[in-house]
Formats: C-alpha cells, structure tokens, sequence
C-alpha cells in the first residue's frame, strides 16, 4: 500500500480570476505563525504515520510563494517527523514569477525532487485575462531555471479560456514541448462559483468555449502530446512512459493511505476520508486547539459509495477498471448491457477484466462512470 504526505500552503501572490481554492492573495504577514502551526499539524501527522512514505507533495497555494526560510523549514519539518522511503517522490508546486534558483535549491537540498510549474499560458494577454501574477516571459525564465536543475518537473496548461483561439492554446502546447517536459497537466477550464470568472459570467461578459471547440482543443492536445511521446496516463494527466506524478497515481488508487497537513487538506485511509477546516482563520484556530480530531470531518464512505467511486477514479486512469478486482471486492459483477453498449458505440474498450475508456469516451467520463457504477 502506498503511503503519501500532502501540505497545504494557502498564500499566493495573486488570486487568480478561476481559482476557487482555499489560498489568499495579500495575508504573508501570516506567514510566521502559520509555519508554527504547520509544524505542529506534521509532528502530529507524523506520530499517526503507520509506515514510511511514497511521495510527499506541497501544494496550494503556491509553496514557492514562501520565503526561503520559511521553505527550508517547511522541508525540515517533514524530514524531522516522516520516514520517506529510498526513491520516494517529493514534490512542490511553483509560479513562475516567485521561483528562484535560491528557493530550488532549498528546496532540493532537503529532498524535493520534482516540480509543478503553473504555467497555464505562453499567451501574455491571457494569463493577464486570467489574472495571473506572471507574463509569458516570467513562464520562460521559470522553464529555464527548472530545465536547468535537473530534477524531475512537470508543467500545467490551461485551454478553454473566454476568448482563446485554438491556434492559441497549440502554440502554448508547442512552446512548452519546446523545453523537454516529461510531465505536462493541462485542464479544461471550469467556471466554479465564487471565483471572478463566475461574477463575469453573471454579469454577462464571460463566455464559455463552446463545446465543439473544447473538444478540439482537448483531443488535438492528446494527439499531439502522443506524438511526442507523452502520453495520457489520467484525464488530464501525461507523461512519458515511468515518469507519471506517483503522487497523482496515490490519489487514484482506493487502496492508498494519505496524511494531510493545512487547512482544507485532505486525508484518507481505506473507506474513510478526513477534511481540515477549509478557511486560513478557521484552521488556525483549529491548530490553536491541538488539531481535536473530531473536528476533522471524517466521512465513512459506505459500500455503493466505494463501489461508484472505484468506477470513477478507475476510469480517469488510461489502465482503466479491473472488474475481476472488484468482483473480489464487492461480490458484484460489471453491468455487462450497459458496458456491451458503451463498447459497441466505440466509447470503451474491454480487454479480459479490463474496461478502459477509448476515443470520444473520454470526453464523456463521467457520464459513462456514472452508468456503468449506477
């Protein structure tokens, strides 16, 4: 069983107008009393740690948005209380504009081996419509600094953005493929409640990418990444061959364990999933309090719900569902009408005990993981 760490690091440099995660713009005076409490939040953690870890990974927020003395502790502060095992992948989300070589090799000096660059756009106009705190050229020298460091790292894109052209999002894709990724996330852009793209598109001056377009820009960036021999391992995940995020693959995989550390972090051990207060202030409080853990929020996911989420998460996955597992699992065997269906409209593919979503059935995940679960 895999065994991974996430930290949760709420501050940003700039709140970005899609961004309905629990990060903050503006609060770094915070900064020093939330490491204290943070610290004490991975003591803990680490007492509860059964075994060592897999993968350890800091994310937001944007971790490279801490001083490199609060980042060199953040580090010490899970090399202090964790085990990693002998390989373990550790990795750290960055933006380009508060990346610096000094912050690399802190962190890599402490054991952080990977990196997640949020780059979303080559396109200066649009990551400003987006409200991002970097221009194109902060997206390069970032590139320049990680390519360099020669640790492992991967790059985010963003594509369905109001007004984006398809030529523009390729021309992003082909730029980055440009400096050698051997990872690279890109995410079609949902408009969440709350966020400052909602308020444009209540008012009335956000549109979203028609569907046709959304479609066409997902499944050329598909094609175009394969031919470069990074391929679709989830979604919206790709990589080449053995260099796929383990940390992603955790989250996937029902049978993992995962610690949580900072506010809205999620933890989960086999059927139970936990969830710290969402809200900077609230979990602050929290910590205040010594972290009671019946405030955590556990969830005890009963078996219809193992049983549909054991569809979801295993079709995201290019590896798809095993239906022989879960049939020794849940004593249930697959929908084989529904599936028959799904597998002659060409939307899935079904080797021996293998059922893995194919061409256009990707685009129509979660409608086919909620039929074939239902």
């Amino acid at each position: 069983m895999s065994r991974s760490l996430y930290v949760h690091v709420p501050f940003c440099e700039k709140k970005c107008a899609y961004c309905d995660f629990a990060s903050w713009a503006g609060r770094g005076s915070e900064e020093p009393l939330w490491l204290e409490r943070i610290e004490r939040e991975l003591e803990l953690r680490g007492r509860e740690a059964s075994g060592p870890l897999s993968s350890v990974f800091f994310g937001g927020g944007t971790p490279s948005a801490l001083s490199q003395e609060s980042l060199g502790r953040l580090c010490r502060a899970v090399t202090d209380n964790f085990r990693l095992n002998a390989g373990a992948e550790w990795s750290m989300e960055a933006n380009p504009v508060s990346l610096t070589p000094a912050k690399l090799h802190i962190a890599r000096e402490h054991g952080v081996n990977r990196i997640s660059l949020g780059v979303q756009s080559f396109d200066s106009g649009l990551l400003s419509r987006m409200g991002r705190a970097h221009d194109a050229d902060h997206a390069r020298e970032a590139l320049h600094i990680v390519a360099a460091s020669g640790l492992r790292w991967s790059a985010d894109l963003i594509f369905a953005l109001p007004d984006q052209t398809l030529g523009q999002f390729l021309s992003s894709l082909e730029h980055l493929l440009s400096w050698g990724p051997s990872h690279v996330s890109f995410y079609g852009l949902t408009v969440e409640a709350g966020t400052e793209f909602w308020k444009q598109k209540e008012e009335g001056w956000l549109s979203e990418a028609h569907e046709d377009l959304y479609a066409q820009m997902y499944q050329l960036g598909v094609e175009r990444l394969a031919q470069a021999g990074i391929l679709r391992y989830e979604v919206s995940n790709f990589a080449t061959p053995g260099d796929e995020c383990r940390h992603n693959l955790s989250y996937w995989d029902t049978r993992s364990e995962w610690l949580a550390a900072g506010n809205a972090a999620h933890g989960y051990t086999p059927h139970v999933r936990v969830r710290n207060p969402r809200g900077l202030s609230a979990w602050s409080e929290w910590a205040d309090r010594g972290f009671p853990e019946t405030e955590r929020e556990p969830e005890i996911l009963t078996e219809e719900e193992r049983w549909t989420e054991a569809w979801f998460l295993g079709l995201r996955q290019a590896t798809g569902v095993n239906t022989a597992r879960l049939q020794r699992e849940f004593g249930r065997a697959a929908p084989e009408d529904r599936l028959a269906r799904r597998i002659t409209s060409g939307h899935v593919v079904q080797n021996g005990s293998q059922v893995r979503l194919t061409g256009d059935g990707w685009m129509l995940l979660d409608a086919i993981a909620a039929e074939l679960s239902g």
